[in-house]
């Protein structure tokens, strides 16, 4: 509540008072910031210092909230040491910080951002929770190649595309990466490898040193598998461009990967890491959204989730505090199905409500099974990814449908490239497992008499 607070303070101080703003943001955050990074502001007197001066308050006042791990302290028993940046960074590395800031400030491609765009995408000294390092000055001096290259044409999108392909050459995408600390650019270039996690981290060093604006967005969830992913975009002349640091450009990476036949993979939310804010909400950047709102939530509910079902169980996705009795998730993903679950005062988790259905135009339906009218189905896959999921004459089949639990409608043996049941409950969410075999299995209802995948 205190930073709600200081913000608040902030904002209201700097519509009265500019001269007012240094002395109420800091004196509201004394305790926490050390007496000489507190006169960090101080240093920048000049008038033509005054943007300078801003973008120290910008780091100051998330600075008490920025952590790491101390990395000499870590080793394969699990994380050992918790340490706050402000035991570790002085006025000296702020100021640094921002000096060469600045200079990417004044590049070419990267001039024409607003202040607020600057302190967001090129000012922060870190770009997740790794530990600080001294950074600006050696990355400028190192990709400093780049100012002897660039044409008149060139944007932040091709500066981009240079950068990339020099650090690809040292850096390798390893999925299976067993380092579990975020790192920075000097850790990242000394194991050489990294997830898609430590990469899309990674190369926002040598970005942002050179000013282009670049940002590291995230799904950690999928909504119609399991696993997460992560990757940068970069700002271009008011348009947003991905790519996946280092081996994929912008305008060839794909977010949502996709093959021939296969399903995408859907984003529930995209959180954008932010220096200021933690993580922000992108996923209106990303894809169609609206607003789901679920009313008359008993009051012994503090707060409510959204679930969706990966290979084999309900994952939250997104989570809101409740008030009055109704909770609104803002920009979900369309052409989902939800399952509201909420966590109870006694920490357990409780499913609150049917399976929402979002249709592709934002409408919602709820998967209330209609057991008083039953229906017969012909199911001929299990998931519609390859041929390995279409029924198989032989094996053995058992189809679920949701009704507060999964419950079972009957196994039974194929005896043709599709199966049969009787008696399955309309309107209801199905599940259709292969018990011989494979994980590749998708929820679905059937319309029209066909299976319609979520």
């Amino acid at each position: 509540m205190r930073y709600d607070w200081c913000h608040l303070l902030f904002f209201v101080f700097f519509i009265v008072s500019c001269s007012k703003e240094v002395n109420v943001v800091l004196d509201d955050m004394a305790c926490e910031l050390p007496e000489a990074v507190r006169q960090l502001p101080d240093t920048y007197l000049a008038p033509e210092d005054s943007l300078k001066k801003k973008a120290a308050m910008y780091l100051l006042e998330a600075l008490p909230r920025q952590w790491h791990y101390d990395m000499s302290l870590y080793d394969s028993t699990g994380i050992q040491k918790r340490v706050w940046d402000i035991d570790v960074i002085d006025v000296d590395y702020l100021r640094e910080n921002i000096e060469y800031a600045f200079k990417a400030w004044n590049l070419p491609w990267c001039r024409n951002l607003t202040f607020e765009e600057f302190c967001h995408w090129i000012l922060p000294y870190k770009m997740a929770d790794e530990e600080p390092v001294r950074w600006r000055r050696e990355l400028w001096e190192e990709y400093s190649w780049i100012f002897d290259v660039y044409s008149a044409e060139d944007n932040a999108e091709t500066i981009c595309r240079l950068i990339n392909d020099s650090v690809n050459e040292w850096f390798t995408i390893n999925w299976d990466n067993p380092y579990r600390l975020d790192v920075n650019y000097f850790k990242a270039k000394q194991l050489g490898e990294g997830s898609c996690y430590e990469a899309s981290m990674m190369i926002l060093y040598p970005l942002r040193a050179v000013g282009v604006p670049a940002v590291f967005d995230g799904v950690p969830r999928w909504v119609n598998r399991s696993g997460a992913h992560f990757w940068n975009a970069v700002y271009n002349n008011g348009s947003i461009c991905t790519f996946n640091g280092p081996d994929r450009n912008p305008g060839v990476h794909k977010v949502q990967f996709v093959g021939v036949g296969r399903m995408l993979f859907k984003m529930p939310k995209v959180w954008r890491r932010d220096y200021k804010e933690g993580r922000i909400d992108v996923t209106s950047e990303y894809i169609p959204v609206c607003d789901v709102k679920i009313d008359g939530i008993s009051r012994k509910f503090k707060s409510v989730s959204l679930a969706s079902f990966d290979n084999s169980n309900w994952r939250v996705v997104a989570s809101v505090s409740v008030k009055c009795g109704r909770a609104i998730f803002k920009d979900m993903a369309r052409d989902v199905v939800y399952l509201p679950v909420s966590e109870a005062i006694d920490g357990y988790s409780k499913v609150i409500s049917y399976p929402i259905l979002i249709n592709e135009d934002g409408g919602f339906r709820s998967l209330k099974p209609d057991r008083f009218h039953a229906e017969h189905v012909r199911l001929t896959a299990k998931y519609p990814e390859d041929e390995s999921n279409l029924i198989v004459s032989g094996l053995k089949y058992e189809l679920f449908y949701w009704d507060g639990r999964w419950k079972s409608l009957g196994r039974k043996v194929a005896q043709d490239d599709f199966i049969e049941y009787d008696k399955v409950p309309k309107n209801a969410l199905l599940w259709l497992r292969n018990l011989d075999g494979g994980v590749q299995e998708r929820i679905f209802v059937y319309q029209e008499d066909k299976q319609v995948w979520y």
